[in-house]
């Protein structure tokens, strides 16, 4: 497949910057980060969107949370802003840790084109605001582990068959000794839901961009490799097609699903696909409904704000419909 985008569902990468003469974002002031805001509406607004959380509904901001382009800490400042490059995928959040965290996702496992755009991004915003940089030590940022270049690689990966021999936790540790974290879908001390894990690199002082690309681009086709071993390890068993045919029934006859039932069924029936059990559904489809079933990015969606009894009843819906 394309991008083996039967493992990896999407590739992120994010630089974290900070402009000279603001303290970081911790120790700012509500007048501070509100006078880096407009110099950056002054700077940047008239090539990109600037748009701060406090003009967005409590919906909206909860749902750009679910889809993964916001942080939890961003959420929950005071003062706190996007810049929007929506042609290039690219958001930057404004004084979440650093005064500016600006990341790019690409569909499936695509490196170069999320760091091409990420740079050209950044580049441009060096032109307009004056970064906190020393050539001993590189980017400087709020946290030390981010000192140097400030870059983070994220990919999110489907390792269900890993899951299910029971080799997760082996390869894990293999990699978190190469200084790799694990994550859940929804980042730092989180589960795997939907047998969904995050990888990124930790180290980011004393190596080049390269350097973090050529781990991460490794660490992923080893995983990726592994994964589909283990696929066709389980093939043939029995319980595992009975566990995708039964998932692919519920998914279409329920009318009502929590979202956690729904990450589980919706693993099994990605995974049914990909083992070609399943062949008159699509893979985008599957990870648009993933994406799309957190509660309020379904409120946002349907444009309407609901109880919990009514959410798992269009969650269920919107399943049946876009799956």
């Amino acid at each position: 497949m394309d991008n083996f985008e039967d493992v990896v569902l999407t590739t992120r990468i994010r630089f974290a910057r900070n402009i000279k003469g603001f303290n970081f974002p911790n120790n700012m002031m509500d007048k501070d980060r509100k006078k880096l805001i407009n110099l950056i509406k002054e700077k940047v607004g008239k090539d990109y969107t600037v748009v701060e959380l406090e003009n967005m509904d409590d919906i909206t901001k909860k749902s750009l949370f679910e889809t993964h382009s916001i942080s939890k800490e961003l959420l929950e400042n005071s003062n706190t802003a996007l810049i929007l490059d929506e042609k290039n995928n690219i958001t930057c959040m404004v004084n979440e840790e650093d005064h500016l965290r600006i990341q790019v996702f690409e569909q499936g496992f695509n490196l170069e084109k999320a760091y091409d755009n990420i740079l050209s991004f950044d580049t441009d915003l060096a032109k307009k605001l004056d970064y906190a940089y020393t050539e001993d030590y590189g980017y400087i940022t709020a946290c030390p582990t981010c000192i140097g270049t400030g870059m983070r690689v994220s990919v999110m990966l489907h390792l269900p068959a890993l899951e299910k021999i029971g080799a997760l936790n082996k390869i894990f540790n293999e990699i978190s000794n190469l200084g790799i974290s694990i994550r859940g879908i929804y980042g730092e001390n989180t589960q795997g839901d939907g047998s969904i894990y995050q990888i990124s690199n930790q180290k980011t002082l004393g190596v080049t961009y390269e350097d973090i690309l050529q781990q991460i681009e490794q660490i992923t086709k080893y995983i990726i490799k592994q994964e589909r071993k283990a696929r066709d390890i389980i093939k043939d068993r029995i319980g595992v097609k009975d566990e995708v045919f039964r998932a692919y029934g519920i998914l279409k006859n329920a009318l009502i699903v929590s979202k956690k039932e729904a990450m589980k069924l919706l693993s099994d029936v990605r995974l049914g696909v990909n083992m070609e059990l399943l062949t008159d559904i699509k893979l985008e489809n599957i990870d648009k409904v993933i994406k799309n079933i957190g509660t309020n990015t379904l409120k946002k969606n349907y444009k309407e704000d609901f109880s919990r009894d009514t959410e798992e009843i269009k969650r269920a819906e919107y399943i049946k419909t876009n799956m």
